[in-house]
C-alpha cells in the first residue's frame, strides 16, 4: 500500500509538473486583459463581447483658412464648407511635459498637414507655426516633389525629452501614385527633418495612414504602410496594410531602410464577397497599432467598396442624406499576442468598434480611427475622423466636410468575457503567484461574481473555495479587490496557482495580480 500511494504521489506531481511545463503563463504583475483567451484554459457559458465607447461629439472641425477648400474650389468666392477630407489622417498625443494634447491633421487638401493642440483635449488652438508664420500647416517637405502628408507622429518613450528625436513621423513625400513611405524626426512634435536624406525608405505603397511606432513588447521600431493586392488604382484597386519591424538595433540614423516586413494584413473576409470589377468588397483601407498592456490593438479602417469604387467623384452620390452601406469605411479593432496574427472576428461579424452616424450626421459615411487610443484617467480618449461623404463620391454642396469627433470607453472595457442567465467559468492557465492581491474589472450590476484560487492540477484550494469567498452582486467596479474570509493571497504567494472566475449576467474585462502592503 506504501508503494502504491508512493507511486500516486509521484505520478501527481509528475502529472502538475507536465500541465504546468505545458501552459504555465507568464503573469507577473502584469494586467491581462481578456481580449482573448491568451491566459484562458477553459470557458463554460461565456462568450466575448465588444465594448461600446459613448460618442462625445465634434472636437475639431474647420476654422481656419487652410481648413476650407482651395480657391478654386470656392462657392462664389467665399469658403462655404470644410474640407472633406479634413482631419483625416490624424494623431492625437499626449504631451506629459508641457501637459497639453497635440494633433496632426490633414488640411485642406491630401497633400497638406497641419497642427492644433488642447489643454483639455475638448477645445483646440491652432497655432500658426508654419515657417512663414501665416498658417498652422506643418512646412517640413522631403527630398522628392511630395510633402508631409499621410502621417501619424509618436513621442518616443525610448528618448529623453528635448532630444531631436523625440518624435517620429511616417509619411508620404512624394508622387501621390508611385508613393513610397518616408521617415522623420523633431524635437517637438513641429520642426521636422528627416531620415535617410529625405529619400523614401520603403517601396510602394504610401498613399493611406502611414505609422511609425515604439514595440515595447518586442523592444524595436515597426513601420506601417499600405501595400497593393491589385492595381495601384481605379476599379479593380485592392487594398492591405503590411507591418514591418527595424532589423538594424534601432538605429534609424543609420540605418533607415533596415525594414522587414513580419506580415500583411487584409480583411480575410470569409465571404469572400467580390465586385463587379472583381476585387473583395471589404478591403483593408489603413491600419494603425496601438500597443496597450502587452497587446497590439490593430485600429483597422475597412472600406466596404461599391458603385463609387475607383469614380473618384465621377459619380454622384444617391441620397445625400441617407446613412449609406457601401463606398463607406468603418473603425474596427482586432487584437494580436505578436504583432503578426489579429484576431478579425469582429470585423468578419461586422461589429465596428465606434458605428457610423444616423442620417444626417456629420459621421454617417466614413468613421476612421487616429493612430493611437489616449488612455486619460479611468477613461481612454478615442479621437476619430468623420464624414457624411462616400468614399470617392463626389463632393457635394452643403456637406459637412470633415470633422474630428471623440468618442470615450472606461479603462480596459474593449472587450470583455461574459455570462448571461446560466452560471459561467472561466479559469486561467497555472501561473506562479508574485503578488498577494487579486484586482478585477468586472461588472455585475444586474448578476452576481466570485472567483475562487485552484492548484495547478484544477483542484481547489482549501481556504479559497467558493464557500470562502465573498459573492459580488451589484457591482460594476474597475478595481474591484475579491478575498477569501477577509483574507488576500498572501498565503500563496510563490505557488503555482490557477483563478476560477464564475459569473452569472456579468462581464469580466481584467484581472491583475498586485504586490500591497
Amino acid at each position: 500500500m506504501k508503494i502504491i500511494a508512493t507511486i500516486s504521489i509521484y505520478f501527481n506531481v509528475f502529472c502538475v509538473s507536465m500541465i504546468s511545463a505545458q501552459e504555465l503563463v507568464p503573469i507577473g504583475l502584469q494586467k491581462q486583459l481578456l481580449v482573448d483567451d491568451y491566459v484562458i484554459s477553459d470557458k463554460q457559458n461565456i462568450t466575448r463581447e465588444l465594448g461600446k465607447p459613448a460618442k462625445i461629439g465634434v472636437v475639431m472641425k474647420a476654422s481656419v483658412p487652410t481648413d476650407f477648400y482651395p480657391a478654386n474650389q470656392l462657392h462664389d468666392g467665399l469658403p462655404k464648407t470644410g474640407y472633406s477630407g479634413l482631419g483625416y489622417r490624424t494623431t492625437v498625443l499626449w504631451n506629459e511635459q508641457q501637459e497639453k494634447f497635440q494633433m496632426l491633421y490633414r488640411a485642406s487638401a491630401e497633400d497638406l498637414t497641419a497642427y492644433a493642440e488642447s489643454k483639455d483635449g475638448i477645445i483646440w488652438t491652432k497655432p500658426f507655426i508654419a515657417d512663414d508664420g501665416k498658417s498652422n500647416l506643418i512646412t517640413y517637405r522631403g527630398k522628392t516633389q511630395g510633402t508631409f502628408y499621410e502621417a501619424a507622429f509618436m513621442i518616443d518613450p525610448t528618448i529623453p525629452w528635448g532630444h531631436p528625436e523625440k518624435y517620429k513621423s511616417a509619411f508620404n513625400p512624394g508622387d501621390p501614385w508611385d508613393c513610397e513611405a518616408a521617415i522623420a524626426h523633431s524635437p517637438d512634435g513641429i520642426h521636422w527633418r528627416s531620415y535617410n536624406k529625405g529619400e523614401p525608405v520603403t517601396g510602394r505603397a504610401a498613399d493611406t495612414h502611414n505609422q511609425i511606432l515604439w514595440d515595447p513588447i518586442g523592444n524595436r521600431y515597426l513601420l506601417l504602410t499600405r501595400t497593393d493586392l491589385g492595381t495601384k488604382g481605379g476599379k479593380s484597386e485592392d487594398r492591405a496594410t503590411r507591418i514591418m519591424a527595424h532589423e538594424k538595433g534601432n538605429d534609424l540614423l543609420s540605418y533607415p531602410k533596415a525594414w522587414k516586413t513580419l506580415t500583411t494584413i487584409t480583411v480575410d473576409d470569409p465571404q469572400a464577397k467580390k465586385t463587379q470589377a472583381g476585387v473583395m468588397v471589404h478591403q483593408m483601407e489603413a491600419m494603425t497599432v496601438w500597443v496597450y498592456e502587452n497587446v497590439y490593438f490593430g485600429l483597422m479602417h475597412v472600406l466596404t467598396a461599391g458603385d463609387l469604387m475607383g469614380n473618384e467623384g465621377g459619380l454622384q452620390d444617391q441620397d445625400l442624406d441617407a446613412r449609406p452601406e457601401t463606398d463607406v469605411i468603418d473603425f474596427y479593432i482586432g487584437t494580436s499576442r505578436d504583432a503578426v496574427n489579429f484576431d478579425m472576428s469582429w470585423v468578419h461579424t461586422r461589429q465596428p468598434l465606434i458605428e457610423r452616424g444616423d442620417a444626417g450626421s456629420f459621421d454617417k459615411s466614413m468613421i476612421a480611427a487616429t493612430s493611437e487610443i489616449l488612455t486619460c484617467g479611468d477613461e481612454h480618449w478615442i479621437y476619430y475622423y468623420g464624414n457624411d461623404r462616400q468614399h470617392h463620391g463626389a463632393r457635394p454642396i452643403g456637406s459637412q466636410g470633415g470633422m474630428v469627433g471623440l468618442a470615450t470607453l472606461p479603462l480596459d472595457r474593449f472587450i470583455c468575457q461574459q455570462a448571461n442567465d446560466k452560471l459561467g467559468t472561466i479559469t486561467t492557465k497555472p501561473f506562479t503567484l508574485q503578488g498577494n492581491t487579486l484586482e478585477v474589472n468586472v461588472n455585475a450590476k444586474v448578476g452576481r461574481f466570485y472567483v475562487e484560487v485552484l492548484d495547478a492540477a484544477g483542484k481547489t484550494i482549501p481556504g479559497f473555495a467558493s464557500e470562502n469567498t465573498e459573492i459580488y452582486n451589484d457591482v460594476d467596479e474597475l478595481r474591484l479587490q475579491p478575498n477569501w474570509n477577509s483574507k488576500d493571497l498572501s498565503p500563496l504567494k510563490g505557488k503555482t496557482i490557477r483563478l476560477k472566475f464564475y459569473l452569472e449576467n456579468a462581464k469580466l474585462y481584467t484581472f491583475q495580480i498586485r504586490s500591497e502592503n
